[in-house]
């Protein structure tokens, strides 16, 4: 890389960002400011930022000034580094935080030590055509249509109501990718973005409106993903990439809250990752342990473990045996939502009917009748957090029905009942209150 180049801020940046709403959440998703030269097959995790880099992304960040509402980045240097030079150039007081999705290894990958041997056989290039218009995922790597939607509802999520500029620093290959989907459009090499180009989104009402290089234009309208087959499985993939890796030998089961991560945006509170055998449930603690899973304190019916900025429970009991067995067993039907795991990256999707009504009618609705009725506190606890997560509403007559089954019960069975209800819930939300007046 030439001392001899002047570099400046992109001109499309700041055209964008000048023409870009002003009323309402604005997310870029920015290449990082200028580096070094990367030595060949070096991915340059450790690489910091020029003087002209820290310089220009502190320029960037002046020019934005207080429209300036939340930074993210990579963890990698360089893009910590742009996040912090462009608050000190805003004169903002904001934490920078770092975010996987962003790289290191970004929503692309799941499985790094399998994925580099795609960059080692086909080159950046031939990853980064991959990724901007095939539609199968390579080893180790997310399929990239739904991984890019919901990266741009991550960051809009993490945006919330907030009005202002919302940056997440990344990498060419995330900005590239993410940009061609969202597009529809197979970006080739001349479309690469430069130092500090990103591409922004906002929304107007449904509409999901993108700007990038010389072209702005709504690429949806609508939720960008959902409790679909193709969103489930690829989130299935995505968590467990990160914790097990894609070599894994165990049948399981992803199911339950988790797939609330396809509505919010967010990242799941915890993985519960459901053996079909005992022999499975061995192979998933023995995967755990050996990529260096910590175990967490044990909890009542499952081992935990916290690895990979995750925490990870694999239940005690390995039956039911299938995975509609299992969806069977909850009593909220968005938690009847479920992923199976099979050797050799092979996944099934089921989800419940009511689920999807529930996504539908923006209500939490229960399974009746309730399986596990003696934990039907644990399930109002849970009907009323979702409720609060999701923004959707519990219909009185839900709230009733578990009521119902506990007002129905003999009073040692009721007292039995809170007893579980505080062993295994976490935050009350009212519910141990109400039962202990019912119980007056």
């Amino acid at each position: 890389m030439s001392d001899d180049i002047e570099w400046i801020i992109p001109a499309s940046v700041l055209r964008w960002l000048d023409e870009s709403p002003r009323d309402r959440p604005v997310v870029i998703l920015l290449r990082h400011s200028v580096r070094p030269c990367l030595a060949p097959d070096d991915a340059g995790y450790s690489l910091p930022l020029t003087e002209d880099g820290v310089r220009l992304a502190t320029d960037l960040g002046r020019r934005l000034g207080d429209r300036l509402r939340t930074l993210h980045a990579s963890p990698l240097l360089r893009c910590v580094q742009t996040a912090e030079a462009m608050r000190a150039g805003a004169g903002v007081n904001l934490t920078v935080t770092t975010d996987r999705l962003l790289g290191d290894p970004g929503v692309f990958v799941h499985d790094g030590h399998l994925a580099w041997r795609n960059w080692q056989s086909m080159g950046h290039e031939g990853v980064m055509s991959h990724l901007v218009s095939d539609d199968a995922a390579l080893p180790g790597m997310a399929s990239p249509a739904p991984a890019a939607r919901f990266l741009v509802h991550h960051m809009l999520a993490h945006a919330g109501d907030r009005v202002g500029v919302h940056v997440f620093v990344t990498h060419d290959s995330l900005v590239t990718a993410a940009a061609a989907r969202l597009f529809d459009e197979p970006l080739g090499r001349d479309a690469w973005p430069m130092y500090l180009e990103g591409a922004l989104f906002w929304r107007e009402g449904d509409a999901l409106h993108a700007a990038y290089r010389d072209t702005r234009r709504v690429c949806l309208t609508g939720p960008l993903c959902g409790l679909d087959e193709r969103d489930t499985i690829e989130l299935a993939r995505r968590e467990v990439g990160a914790v097990l890796g894609h070599t894994c030998e165990a049948r399981f089961f992803v199911a339950g809250g988790a797939f609330k991560s396809l509505l919010t945006g967010r990242a799941p509170r915890d993985l519960d990752l459901w053996a079909a055998s005992s022999e499975d449930r061995a192979l998933l603690v023995d995967t755990l342990t050996k990529r260096g899973a910590r175990p967490l304190e044990a909890r009542p019916f499952a081992d935990a473990f916290e690895i990979a900025d995750r925490v990870v429970e694999v239940p005690h009991h390995a039956a039911p045996g299938t995975l509609e067995e299992r969806l069977a067993r909850f009593d909220l039907a968005l938690s009847a939502v479920g992923v199976e795991h099979q050797t050799g990256d092979r996944w099934r999707s089921l989800i419940h009917p009511l689920a999807l009504e529930s996504v539908a009618r923006r209500e939490v609705l229960l399974l009746k009748p309730l399986v596990n009725w003696r934990h039907a506190l644990s399930t109002l606890a849970r009907l009323r957090r979702y409720a609060e997560e999701l923004r959707f509403t519990v219909p009185p007559e839900e709230e009733a029905e578990v009521w119902r089954v506990f007002d129905e019960q003999p009073r040692e069975m009721q007292l039995g009942m809170l007893a579980r209800f505080e062993l295994a819930s976490v935050g009350g939300y009212g519910v141990r209150e109400e039962a202990e007046c019912r119980l007056r």
